[in-house]
């Protein structure tokens, strides 16, 4: 009896040693080798890029809202009191291929999201966040490229809004943004007077519903649109009241409570360069779609733009929390601390490709590549790398190994 309690309690105190929760992102500035579990705490360096100008759009779509890119094309819808029509635009020139009219009213369309089966059209725009007729038209796709759209109707009110008086651009039951995902309807807040965001989760089926609120996250700014990937990746797409775009990407969460899990935020420079950015929607699950509005500055006009971007780089491998652990004394690297260069061996899994990152301690990938051998190798070119603490993460398709370096 003795030994079998003692057998227990080891393997107990095995499973929870396991199971350590931490930050699970090699890419995060408090990333914990020894967490299995991701906690969600992963911390991010700011990080900044640039979307890429497809083309600049007509004047027709100068107030360009909601986007959604299907097997079918790219198709988009302008906003508030526009005429209740969806565009088909060229990927490539951002010309208007095809105009089709939907069967509903355009009181505040602003944003898009899509099923297997159907494309759903989000007129819940509210501003003066006093509207009691808010809904999202679902149409079939297989009427796509039709010249007139048939719907179906789903209306809702949001499960604890109680105060429905006026209050223009200054309330928190505006919403710009909405995704399909796990057969429901997610929806994505713009709070003007907190400037977070809180997710709501409601059916897709036509007829009466609730939104019902599931969680909330500091956003930082005003997001006016969403889309998911085949992956589960979440992007949220917003600007700051002083015109500065963003995106954070929502991945790794539990339980489809998205901001459980790794959030981070990318900057993508200001309206001045964007106009105003408005919807979002992944074209692949690293890549997509921006577009973005007619934006007025003083006496400067700036045209309304479809824009491209890409999160390959900051989610392109794996979350750590679903691989193995590899062994520690698998990874030799020397020498430790190096100079400018130093050899790597990896003693297991040598017949698979490997994919090597250096990492530094704030996170930033210096270096990555892939070895189809894991024999000996040397890593050079480092002269011009800084002194400090760097992190060598190896991975293959089901394990993950990862070495502490010392640059000198």
């Amino acid at each position: 009896m003795r030994i079998q309690i003692l057998a227990l309690l080891l393997f107990c105190s095995f499973s929870f040693a396991y199971a350590q929760e931490g930050c699970t992102d090699p890419q995060a500035t408090n990333y914990d080798a020894a967490a299995m579990t991701n906690d969600g705490s992963c911390l991010y360096p700011g990080t900044s890029a640039s979307l890429a100008l497809v083309a600049n759009l007509t004047s027709e779509m100068e107030e360009i809202s909601g986007l959604a890119h299907t097997s079918s094309g790219l198709w988009a819808h302008n906003d508030a009191s526009n005429a209740n029509e969806i565009y088909e635009i060229d990927s490539l020139t951002g010309a208007v291929l095809h105009t089709a009219l939907v069967i509903g009213d355009n009181v505040d369309w602003e944003d898009m999201a899509e099923s297997e089966d159907h494309i759903f059209v989000g007129d819940l725009g509210n501003n003066p966040g006093n509207r009691t007729d808010l809904k999202i038209y679902r149409l079939n796709k297989s009427e796509l490229g039709d010249n007139i759209m048939n719907t179906q109707t789903i209306e809702f009110t949001y499960s604890d809004q109680t105060d429905f008086s006026e209050n223009w651009n200054n309330n928190d039951y505006d919403c710009e943004a909405f995704i399909y995902h796990n057969d429901s309807l997610h929806l994505f807040t713009k709070n003007w007077v907190d400037n977070q965001t809180r997710h709501y989760v409601m059916s897709a089926e036509p007829g009466t519903h609730v939104a019902e609120l599931r969680e909330t996250f500091n956003v930082g700014g005003l997001i006016t649109g969403a889309d998911v990937n085949d992956e589960g990746t979440i992007v949220l797409l917003g600007y700051t009241e002083v015109g500065f775009t963003f995106v954070w990407i929502l991945f790794d969460y539990t339980d489809f409570h998205y901001f459980s899990g790794n959030k981070r935020k990318i900057e993508y420079g200001t309206g001045l360069t964007n106009s105003q950015t408005e919807g979002i929607a992944f074209k692949n699950n690293q890549e997509g779609f921006i577009c973005a509005e007619q934006f007025d500055v003083g006496q400067i006009e700036l045209p309304p733009k479809l824009l491209t971007f890409s999160i390959e780089e900051w989610v392109e491998n794996e979350p750590v929390a679903t691989l193995e652990l590899g062994s520690s004394k698998a990874l030799e690297v020397y020498p430790n601390p190096f100079e400018q260069a130093f050899f790597v061996t990896l003693s297991e899994n040598q017949n698979q490709a490997i994919h090597f990152t250096l990492i530094n301690a704030l996170g930033n990938k210096m270096w990555n590549g892939t070895r189809q051998s894991t024999q000996q190798f040397e890593l050079n070119g480092f002269e011009d790398l800084a002194p400090g603490f760097y992190t060598l993460v190896a991975k293959s398709k089901d394990t993950v190994w990862q070495k502490r370096l010392v640059k000198k």
